[in-house]
């Protein structure tokens, strides 16, 4: 897996009003032969799809599985993470924590330190199960028929899965935040501190309440004051944000007018620009 740094900026890297997430799933060709065939592998098993202008993106079945990892593992804490990666990439046979003493195992521990040495983030491994998971149980189907002609039943490598992952995770957008609002994911609260009137609006990724919002998400926006900024944050990466401020559920609105607060969690963008209308 590659590392992929946070884009914090709603038009940076972007050109012509381009979005986010069109940036993100632009066609970029891979570098060798190697990479060529992988990349086959990832649209042939409904990873990837290319559209007719060569924009590269994942797939609604793709999507799907991915949601179920991210769902189990983005939220775990450490430790849970590190054994998961520990069992999964091999490390032991079962890393279980000390049944004595509650701490990580000596797994769980040379997991942490594969983590840190190659910056693997949750997203990160979530994307990886993935793309094992379609590109795995396409490999199996393909190698019973392979068995009942008498053919050999090779399979994709541990490496290759791995830059697979990494291809897809260079498609997967960088945040849910919608490409209309400036990203403060990093920084949500001194967003809020350096303005007398102002909204956070907190997004989740595969929340349907979410996409249901950012359909209508002008209705939201015209209902803002003139003068009134308006930002977004990843509620998972702002997770103590989201504790501060009472973000139970998203989408979530801090609304902040000097001193005073509000949070607004609603899944209708009529009821939220009600909300909003009414503080301000």
């Amino acid at each position: 897996m590659t590392k992929r740094e946070t884009d914090t900026s709603a038009s940076e890297g972007t050109t012509d009003g381009e979005s986010r997430a069109e940036t993100n799933r632009r066609d970029a060709p891979p570098a060798t032969d190697s990479a060529d065939a992988l990349f086959d592998v990832l649209v042939e098993e409904g990873v990837l799809a290319v559209g007719d202008d060569g924009g590269v993106r994942t797939t609604d079945e793709f999507d799907d599985t991915h949601a179920i990892y991210h769902d189990s593992y983005v939220g775990v804490d450490d430790n849970e993470f590190h054994e998961a990666v520990a069992a999964t990439f091999g490390l032991s046979d079962a890393a279980e924590r000390d049944s004595s003493s509650g701490r990580p195992s000596a797994d769980a521990e040379a997991a942490a330190d594969l983590v840190a040495e190659r910056g693997i983030s949750r997203d990160e491994f979530a994307v990886y199960l993935a793309v094992r998971s379609h590109v795995e149980s396409a490999e199996r189907d393909s190698a019973e028929s392979r068995s009942a002609e008498g053919a050999s039943a090779d399979g994709v490598n541990a490496a290759d899965l791995a830059a697979m992952a990494g291809m897809v995770w260079e498609v997967v957008p960088d945040s849910p935040v919608p490409a209309e609002l400036p990203d403060v994911t990093d920084d949500p609260e001194s967003f809020l501190a350096g303005r007398d009137r102002r909204v956070v609006a907190v997004w989740k990724r595969f929340c349907d309440p979410c996409e249901a919002v950012k359909a209508d998400l002008p209705t939201v926006l015209d209902a803002v004051p003139d003068g009134v900024r308006v930002a977004g944050a990843d509620g998972e990466a702002a997770a103590e944000f989201c504790r501060t401020h009472g973000v139970e559920s998203a989408p979530g609105f801090v609304l902040a007018d000097g001193d005073d607060r509000r949070t607004v969690c609603e899944s209708d963008a009529d009821a939220v620009a009600e909300r909003v209308a009414s503080f301000f």
